[in-house]
């Protein structure tokens, strides 16, 4: 399916992960259909469906960013971006004449408990807000005509040496200290962008992919152990530990996406044959600038 000049069509295609996919398929001679919020209009129902008509892959991106104190105003909008924003697109491929051949919709390694470790054939659901919104944003995704392979990809933290948590993240380590949150022994579960973006490519090539994929890398590390990988690359002088509570006075509830964490393991692409870049967290380094 990936020998010749698809069209994908990407919800969220202006957000950080959207831009570097849009670009990653662009210079690989696809076509990119964009869907900004408008598409999602009742006014552009029509056009969304002829897009979708035309599409021979969906990227379900969209989403407002949960790094954001999380009010009550700001959980509808979490809520909505995902949850209303994907039923809408499910409607219109339900609805379109020609079908896409494939539906990636994304989703979150939150959707796990913040205990225990956990692959696509051990899943438990977590009980946090983050797991119920993964858990009714994914309900969306299955709705899908079963005409359309569904893949619902649940990714780790995207690492980028531009753009996205991991240059926040990098700044006190690139400053000369290396922060640990709270305890540190929190599971870290990441991805380098461009192992995500190749995996992307890979399921949409790959027909026995389907149901929920994780998109992390193989290597389960702590949020201590990226931070002491950190704080060698970038020679940092010390490395300090900072209170879950300061957190939690800064942030609110939208602390727990970095005082908690999930240890997540990608069985289905390593069984079906994907190669990483980034294993380990110290391959992602290495291809890092100081």
């Amino acid at each position: 399916m990936g020998d010749y000049n698809m069209r994908i069509a990407i919800s969220g295609a202006s957000g950080f992960i959207g831009r570097y996919l849009s670009q990653y398929f662009i210079d690989k001679g696809h076509t990119i259909f964009p869907l900004s919020r408008k598409s999602f209009t009742d006014e552009f129902r029509t056009e969304l469906i002829n897009i979708l008509s035309q599409s021979d892959v969906v990227i379900n991106l969209a989403g407002a960013s949960i790094n954001h104190r999380w009010t009550k105003a700001y959980k509808k909008e979490l809520y909505d971006s995902r949850i209303i924003t994907t039923r809408k697109l499910v409607n219109a491929i339900n609805y379109a004449t020609s079908k896409p051949k494939v539906l990636m919709s994304a989703s979150a390694v939150g959707y796990y408990p913040s205990e225990g470790s956990y692959d696509e054939y051990n899943s438990i659901k977590g009980n946090s807000f983050l797991s119920n919104l993964c858990e009714q944003w994914e309900e969306e995704a299955t709705k899908v005509s079963p005409d359309v392979r569904l893949a619902i990809t649940r990714f780790g933290v995207v690492l980028a040496t531009k753009d996205g948590a991991f240059d926040k993240m990098m700044l006190p380590a690139k400053l000369g200290i290396a922060t640990i949150i709270g305890p540190g022994d929190q599971p870290f579960s990441w991805i380098d962008i461009e192992d995500l973006a190749h995996a992307m490519e890979y399921i949409i090539g790959t027909s026995a992919l389907n149901g929920e994929v994780n998109l992390v890398a193989p290597e389960q590390i702590s949020n201590k152990e990226l931070m002491l990988a950190a704080g060698k690359h970038y020679n940092s002088l010390i490395t300090i530990k900072i209170p879950a509570s300061i957190f939690y006075i800064l942030f609110g509830e939208s602390a727990e996406f970095m005082t908690e964490g999930q240890c997540v393991y990608p069985k289905k692409l390593l069984d079906s044959g994907f190669a990483f870049k980034s294993k380990t967290i110290s391959d992602f380094f290495q291809n890092l600038p100081k």
